[in-house]
């Protein structure tokens, strides 16, 4: 459950935290990208400007006056006319006709520029003398800059992430501590709870024995004997709690024949249901070799299976389904009765809780029974869960056949 909780805790903070930082450092570089084309602009703008626009679109930048460096550009005139043309192109890295699609859709947006343009960047300025102008710059002096900076900006990444995961990680611890303190406190009141009780019930269960020995028969001494056993099996029932809790106590895994060890335990109660008037209709595969604790596993199959006797009314049905396949074990536990409502469904498995509080005051069920069985479907790396459908409540258990780790 902690490792659950944490692992829950580390996944929200760090998608949230990481999306964060990941949008931060695409931003910074994509700021720092726009800035880089706006200098780029700015600079070629002022060395126009130096010698004068008239000068540059009367030679369309020939002229030995303006030295952009390498720099690759290109110089569009649209005419009074309408007419749009070339004066100058120093674009060998793009497409003639890549340009000229570029100056059609600027013509038909009413020179609308675009920065997203890919590869180039602008400058536009209207003379009298000239019309509207535009210079087309190539971007990749930007990209250049741009590039060194998202290499660093890939290493800043990858190093605030981790730095990140282990904050996370310490911060999870952190979060969970206080419900772990919580959890192994009540785990310890469980046993020595648990333990405290074992030797007075054993005390009184003596006693009952001696006193029915001296005056026989007595109703008293019966609901004393009963209700000492119901205490009996609940003290019972906690420590197996707090054993298949123990991360020190680890289930006796072995491989053994899966089929024999379910029939084991399911061959006598088919007595106990027909004693109340339930038929079972049983359906185990042969041959099922499977590794895991079988003591374990045979008190899981029996806590369903006295699950489904105690709800099942009388006259009804139980079907005990079991197979492997997919490396899978497959174990289905249904019964005739009412259905469960879908909003108490994972319930069910919560330590000493009840469907029906009020109809169980008098039975033998103590509520941890489910919760028991859970605990060795997980101890296993398997999942149990429950539907009610065709009139019939169904638990199914699926375990991996091949032990993990």
């Amino acid at each position: 459950m902690i490792k659950s909780l944490r692992k829950k805790i580390s996944i929200i903070f760090a998608s949230l935290l990481g999306a964060i930082w990941i949008l931060i450092i695409v931003l910074f570089n994509w700021t720092n990208y726009k800035a880089q084309l706006k200098e780029l602009r700015s600079s070629v703008r002022s060395e126009i400007k130096e010698s004068g626009w008239n000068r540059f679109l009367r030679t369309g930048g020939e002229d030995e006056a303006f030295d952009f460096e390498g720099l690759e550009y290109c110089v569009v005139q649209l005419k009074k006319d309408g007419t749009v043309s070339v004066r100058a192109n120093h674009f060998p890295s793009i497409p003639e006709e890549l340009l000229k699609e570029y100056i059609v859709q600027q013509r038909e947006n009413n020179w609308k520029l675009d920065d997203g343009f890919s590869r180039i960047t602008h400058i536009s300025k209207f003379k009298k003398k000239y019309g509207r102008c535009l210079v087309l710059i190539s971007t990749k002096p930007a990209v250049r800059t741009e590039l060194k900076l998202a290499a660093v900006s890939l290493f800043v990444a990858g190093a605030g992430m981790f730095m990140l995961v282990m904050a996370i990680k310490y911060l999870s611890g952190w979060l969970v501590r206080p419900v772990e303190e919580s959890i192994q406190s009540e785990k310890k009141f469980m046993s020595n709870a648990s333990h405290e009780l074992k030797t007075p019930l054993t005390v009184i269960r003596t006693n009952i024995e001696l006193l029915s020995d001296e005056i026989g028969e007595n109703k008293h001494l019966q609901y004393i004997g009963m209700e000492t056993e119901r205490m009996v099996s609940l003290v019972n029932k906690m420590l197996t709690l707090v054993r298949l809790d123990a991360h020190y106590t680890k289930p006796k895994f072995q491989k053994f024949r899966l089929d024999e060890a379910l029939l084991n335990v399911i061959y006598p109660m088919e007595s106990v249901a027909f004693e109340k008037g339930i038929s079972m209709d049983i359906r185990v595969g042969e041959q099922m070799w499977f590794t895991g604790d079988e003591e374990q596993l045979q008190s899981m199959v029996s806590i369903l299976l006295d699950n489904a006797i105690s709800y099942t009314p009388k006259g009804g049905s139980i079907d005990i389904g079991a197979e492997v396949h997919s490396r899978k074990f497959h174990l289905t536990v249904a019964n005739t009765g009412e259905p469960i409502p879908a909003e108490l469904k994972d319930k069910l498995f919560e330590r000493f809780y009840r469907q029906d509080e009020a109809r169980e005051s008098t039975s033998e069920h103590l509520g941890l029974g489910l919760s028991i069985a859970k605990s060795i479907i997980t101890k296993h790396h398997g999942k149990i869960h429950v539907e009610s459908a065709g009139g019939k409540n169904i638990f199914h258990v699926v375990l991996p056949v091949v032990k993990k780790g």
